[in-house]
Order: C-alpha cells, then sequence, then structure tokens
C-alpha cells in the first residue's frame, strides 16, 4: 500500500487571508483611494462654488432690484437729500430680515455670491450718495463686496435697469450723461472689469 505524503500548503501571510476576506482590498488600498476622493473634492470646489453661485445671481438681483426701486418711491418729495440718513440698520437690514437669499445678522446683510459674509466681506453696505450735481443724500448707493466673478455680468444687467451710475472694482461700468441722465450699460464692459474670484467690488447708486 502506498502511503502518499500530504503536501505542505503554501503560507498565507495573516494581511493576505485578511484580503481575501474583504474582498480583495488592502487597507493601503482603501486609504489611497480615499486620498484620490478627496483630492478630487478639493480640485473641483470652485467649480462646484460657482455653480452655488450662479444659481444664486438671478434671486439676488431681482430682490434687490425690488428693494431700489421702493426706496426710489420712498424719496420722492420735496427733499434735495431724501437718502441723507439711509443705512443698513434703518433701511437695509429690516427691508432684507426675512429674505431667502440674503442672509442678515444684525445690520450685516451677507449677499451670499461671495467672501465671508462677516464684517465688510461678502456683504451688502446702503449709504448716501452725491448723483447729478446734487449734494450726498441725493441719491444711495449699493455696496458689494467680495462677489465672486461667476456673478458677473449677470448681476450688473439686472439691477442696470434701476441704476443711474454702475462700478465695479472702481471703474465705472455706466455713468450719467451729459444731462444727468441714465447713460448707457454695456455687460461686455462689466464682464471685462471682472476679476477671478471673491475679488469683486459692484456700486449701484441711483436718486
Amino acid at each position: 500500500m502506498k502511503h502518499f505524503s500530504k503536501q505542505p500548503r503554501p503560507f498565507k501571510s495573516h494581511a493576505a487571508r485578511q484580503r481575501l476576506r474583504q474582498g480583495g482590498y488592502t487597507i493601503v488600498e482603501v486609504i489611497a483611494v480615499i486620498a484620490i476622493i478627496g483630492f478630487l473634492v478639493i480640485i473641483s470646489m470652485p467649480a462646484i462654488k460657482g455653480i452655488f453661485v450662479q444659481a444664486r445671481v438671478g434671486p439676488a438681483s431681482a430682490e434687490l432690484q425690488r428693494f431700489m426701486t421702493a426706496t426710489r418711491l420712498l424719496g420722492e418729495g420735496d427733499s434735495v437729500t431724501p437718502y441723507a440718513a439711509i443705512s443698513n440698520a434703518s433701511n437695509l437690514a429690516p427691508a432684507m430680515s426675512e429674505s431667502s437669499v440674503f442672509k442678515v445678522n444684525g445690520a450685516t446683510v451677507a449677499h451670499r455670491l461671495g467672501g465671508s459674509g462677516a464684517g465688510s466681506n461678502g456683504t451688502i453696505t446702503i449709504g448716501p450718495v452725491a448723483l447729478g450735481g446734487g449734494a450726498a443724500g441725493s441719491g444711495f448707493g449699493l455696496t458689494l463686496t467680495n462677489v465672486n466673478h461667476r456673478a458677473c455680468p449677470g448681476l450688473a444687467t439686472t439691477l442696470n435697469s434701476v441704476s443711474e451710475t454702475i462700478s465695479v472694482n472702481g471703474t465705472a461700468a455706466k455713468t450719467l450723461g451729459t444731462n444727468n441722465e441714465p447713460g448707457s450699460f454695456n455687460a461686455v464692459t462689466a464682464q471685462d472689469l471682472c476679476v477671478k474670484g471673491d475679488n469683486n467690488t459692484f456700486v449701484f447708486a441711483t436718486r
């Protein structure tokens, strides 16, 4: 009778056995996959943020348009400086307190189109301005800081209808005409004045 000796089984390390039980993935491979996913998320963040900004431009512009129209009506009267005392605390913040578009904290109104929304970063400020040879308070201006470039030029294009002057990063995109009438607005000019990132300041003024 022949005796067959048992062949020794090839040695399998604990890691190899663990790999078989886990369907073929080692801890190192799992970590590598997580790292790749994290990297992809990081590099896609600006694009994701841009999508959110673009989606907010329409509602934000429409709400500011309504506010500017209503404020102009309130300023009609005999005074040559009807907006001399206009401010965030008295006018803008109360008007936007129930807004689903903007975030209001005290007298601070965050536009959510870029920036942090704290202090003067990513916020809206209203104040008296001088327009058409008038004194300070003859008009009012809305200043939006740290606006993302994805909001250009949609924001300015929409608010053009209620603004007599528009500036982007300190350069005029719309000025008063020779007889102090509202001038022409060019969306391409507004677009060209914008810079990449949350680094744009818009000023919309009217009487």
